[in-house]
């Protein structure tokens, strides 16, 4: 059997890398992106909270995700 979620990630929409977190020394806040690094949120509400509160901008989106166990050892 496999498991999966579904959850949901933030994008940028100009490279396609996900978010995994903000730096607030400036202001407006930066977004740090990667390719292999994301923030996930198990529904599109805190996903769109989190959205506010990084002020992420235009060049951003909320997109969902599946994730699957690579292994299954449970």
């Amino acid at each position: 059997m496999v498991l999966t979620m579904k959850t949901y990630c933030i994008i940028n929409k100009k490279t396609g890398f996900f978010v995994y977190g903000t730096d607030y020394r400036y202001s407006p806040p930066h977004q740090r992106t990667s390719d292999c690094k994301a923030l996930t949120f198990g529904t599109e509400k805190k996903a769109k909270i989190a959205f506010e509160d990084r002020k992420c901008g235009k060049n951003y989106k909320i997109i969902p995700v599946k994730l699957e166990p690579i292994e299954d050892k449970f």
